[in-house]
């Protein structure tokens, strides 16, 4: 875990440090005919000290967002544009669609564009708004 949240620390870094440069360096140069737009969207946000947790197995789409003391296990996987609040937990092998906002855990799947407020259990699906 201790491994993981370095090499995200450094990759995060390095990240913007090559944004930052690429940003002076065009306007040194104040050549706008090549212009590459990078994501600036974090995926994991920390919220009230609490860091969200995500497995080095899970696949978490760029465009998606892990919050405050949220965690994602092995296998999982959390769709573009999904939302998953803390303390909520996406188990191993669970799966969020895309667009979704998860406020509780899920251990099922969760349909794209559901909003989940009651924990999903172990194979059932999800779908919908309540």
């Amino acid at each position: 875990m201790a491994a993981a949240l370095i090499r995200h620390t450094l990759g995060k870094a390095l990240r913007e440090t090559g944004s930052a440069m690429e940003r002076a360096g065009m306007a040194f140069a104040n050549d706008q005919s090549y212009w590459d737009h990078l994501s600036r969207h974090t995926t994991t946000v920390s919220f009230a000290d609490k860091q969200p947790c995500v497995a080095e197995t899970a696949c978490v789409a760029p465009s998606a967002t892990v919050y405050g003391d949220a965690s994602v296990g092995a296998a999982a996987t959390v769709g573009a544009g999904a939302v998953v609040f803390g303390p909520a937990i996406v188990g191993d092998g669970a799966v969020v669609g895309a667009n979704a906002v998860v406020h509780a855990d899920v251990l099922g799947a969760v349909g794209d564009g559901s909003v989940v407020v009651d924990p999903v259990p172990a194979g059932e699906l999800w779908a919908g708004r309540p």
